[in-house]
């Protein structure tokens, strides 16, 4: 064989190999992004129904739980619907398919509001009462009966001529109480968020402390407290600016640090948020917070340090913009952040970093169309921690009454 022919066989094969190598390449890369597809997931219908749009409103607000034993605990609004109208704590043992009514609340209706803090099996819950006032409540679960217990109902903030709307709670090392809520005035329709507390003994006490500005422009605003270390911190939300403010256990009740602004959105009319109130936020046990905002059809998520006192730049979760409602937690120790189905974007993303980086591991799929559904009022809902198949409730609307779908994701 001659030198040439030798030198063009070895280049030949040279291109082979290439080729062979290309091939390995571009097949690892076909079954790496066929592996990395979000796994579509399909709803199952429950029994959960209202009459009320408002069924598992607002956004910033606890609404469901998973006790030890495995059992969802949901707060729902179901109304006028009958039997029991107004705020109802129901119970579901099956994952989230059928859901028994255990405690209804009293002087409630369609357009009162809860929010709830659960601690082993001793659940608190603060929600707005047919005649304007913000009203406490403690319940105790037992397992082996599947019953709640009321042990404790008393008012939290009611005066004349002013109603409260969208009450938060949360609860500091030592167990005093903090409850944010936004206070409408009658008359002016002037609105303000407002900071009280209680001890751990004793009734509710009001710091006078007044949250941002008092106008009557609209009645964007909402707060949220949430428990940090050594003290209390504040995310409330102003029209579309978001703030952050703290307290040391041993700071006066009626302190608040200097708020710092820490996103602001750009939300266009149409995909407006009446109460500023379309936000969740989540603490691991690793000392951060997690953050998450839905605006202008965005999901954006920030993370804050305890340690370093310090909340990340903010960044976006999701692509396609389509976002109508959105939900975070922990599910099985990594931070989820489940997206409305409502605009055909539904998903969760999981993070199992801490929130350093984020993957759409699911797509929540909508049902075949049928005449009379609507999927405009679609709210999501998801459980603050819990281990197993996340549940995922996605709200609509079925020739005009309101309905609960579930997703049961496989969150590994």
């Amino acid at each position: 064989m001659t030198d040439r022919a030798v030198a063009r066989s070895s280049v030949e094969a040279g291109s082979r190999s290439l080729l062979r190598v290309a091939g390995v390449i571009s097949m690892a890369l076909l079954l790496s992004n066929a592996q990395a597809q979000p796994v579509a997931q399909f709803p199952e219908p429950t029994d959960v129904t209202s009459s009320a749009e408002l069924m598992i409103s607002y956004r910033h607000q606890e609404h469901m739980w998973q006790t030890p034993d495995g059992a969802l605990h949901l707060l729902v609004n179901r109304g006028g619907s009958r039997p029991n109208p107004g705020l109802v704590l129901v119970s579901s043992f099956d994952g989230g398919v059928s859901w028994l009514a255990k405690v209804a609340f009293d002087r409630t209706n369609r357009n009162s509001t809860a929010d709830g803090q659960l601690e082993g099996s001793s659940l608190s819950v603060v929600y707005g009462d047919a005649t304007g006032g913000a009203v406490f409540a403690q319940m105790t679960y037992d397992s082996p009966t599947r019953a709640w217990a009321v042990n404790r109902s008393e008012t939290v903030y009611r005066t004349t001529g002013w109603d409260a709307h969208n009450p938060t709670l949360a609860f500091d090392d030592a167990g005093i109480a903090w409850c944010s809520f936004a206070l409408i005035n009658a008359v002016s329709g002037d609105v303000q968020l407002r900071w009280i507390y209680r001890p751990t003994e004793g009734a509710w006490q009001d710091t006078g402390l007044v949250v941002g500005p008092t106008d009557n422009l609209s009645k964007e605003r909402s707060g949220r407290p949430i428990k940090i270390a050594g003290g209390m911190g504040l995310i409330y939300r102003v029209n579309k600016t978001t703030y952050w403010a703290t307290r040391a256990n041993s700071a006066p009740p009626d302190f608040l640090s200097d708020s710092r602004v820490i996103h602001v959105g750009a939300a266009r009319s149409s995909r407006s948020d009446p109460y500023a109130s379309h936000f969740g936020v989540v603490a691991d046990d690793a000392g951060h917070l997690h953050l998450a905002i839905a605006d202008d059809g965005t999901a954006w998520y920030l993370r804050y340090s305890m340690l370093d006192d310090v909340w990340s730049t903010a960044r976006k979760v999701n692509d396609d913009g389509a976002l109508s409602y959105l939900q975070i937690g922990l599910a099985n120790g990594q931070v989820e952040v489940a997206l409305s189905a409502s605009r055909g974007a539904g998903a969760v993303y999981l993070s199992n970093d801490y929130g350093e980086t984020f993957t759409q591991a699911f797509a929540l799929k909508l049902p075949l169309a049928q005449d009379g559904v609507s999927y405009k009022t679609g709210r999501v809902e998801t459980a603050t921690r819990s281990i197993g198949p996340l549940a995922v409730l996605q709200q609509y609307e079925d020739e005009k009454v309101q309905r609960l779908m579930l997703y049961k994701v496989p969150v590994p």
